[in-house]
């Protein structure tokens, strides 16, 4: 009995070993790959949007694009970042505070097997159902609650001139396409009708509606910009949706059709 216990510690133990040697294996295997290109820019050069990234940030951006896997049978969430950060090489920071305040800890067991994906991607799988996300800000990868991630706004300059060439109108157009393509949550006033009013009239009577929560996003023809204050996330999808959009004007440009 006592040989079958101490065979059974010693498989346990080589298997659990065996995480930092294949995490080791996996980071040169990553490191020999060549680098892909950083959203912060385009591939003719042109600034996507001010401030630019960092270089730490740039190297943030490509781990996070780099391919990973893992395989988590019961595993606590902080062993399961740790493993990732030696993966990739990368500072993953878990916001004890933040997941406090959502009755969470860093001992949450991970139970999951990933495998031929990103580790953006890697991370949503593993925090998305816990109600966390990630966020990079102050040169690390911020592991915090979705409540959290979304009081945390930067704001950016983007450059839209080459998108708005029509006139002053076009930069209104840009905006609502932003705000309309569910990229984030947004602050918006409007007037709205409601029946009676505080006179007491008669018909439909206009009222103010506020929403208070979300980002900001104002046109600067002037300087043919749009400044734009959004979460991480919703920023990385506003450059791609500011790429597709140059992708399609400039497939229209280069269309012999001039229907297309």
């Amino acid at each position: 009995m006592v040989t079958a216990c101490l065979v059974t510690a010693c498989l346990l133990s080589a298997g659990w070993l065996a995480m930092p040697v294949h995490a080791e294996e996996k980071q040169a295997a990553t490191e020999a790959q060549p680098t892909k290109g950083v959203n912060a820019k385009e591939k003719q050069g042109k600034q996507a949007f001010y401030p630019a990234l960092t270089a730490r940030e740039e190297k943030l951006e490509a781990a996070l694009r780099a391919d990973t896997e893992g395989n988590f049978p019961e595993i606590p969430l902080s062993e399961v970042m740790t493993y990732f950060s030696e993966l990739h090489n990368v500072p993953i920071v878990i916001q004890r505070t933040d997941l406090k305040a959502i009755n969470l800890t860093v001992d949450e067991p991970i139970d999951v097997k990933l495998t031929d994906l990103s580790l953006k991607n890697a991370l949503i799988q593993i925090l998305d159902p816990i109600d966390l996300t990630y966020v990079v800000d102050r040169d690390l990868i911020l592991i915090t609650s979705k409540v959290k991630a979304a009081e945390m706004l930067k704001t950016r300059v983007y450059p839209v001139g080459d998108l708005c060439r029509s006139g002053p109108d076009d930069y209104q157009v840009l905006e609502e396409a932003i705000r309309n393509a569910n990229l984030g949550d947004w602050k918006w006033e409007e007037l709205r009708s409601a029946p009676g009013g505080l006179g007491g009239g008669v018909g439909p009577q206009p009222r103010r509606v506020v929403n208070q929560v979300g980002g900001t996003i104002s046109e600067v023809a002037e300087s043919q910009s749009l400044v734009i204050s959004q979460t991480y996330h919703a920023h990385n999808a506003i450059v791609e949706l500011l790429t597709q959009l140059r992708q399609a004007r400039a497939a229209q440009l280069k269309s012999p059709d001039p229907a297309l």
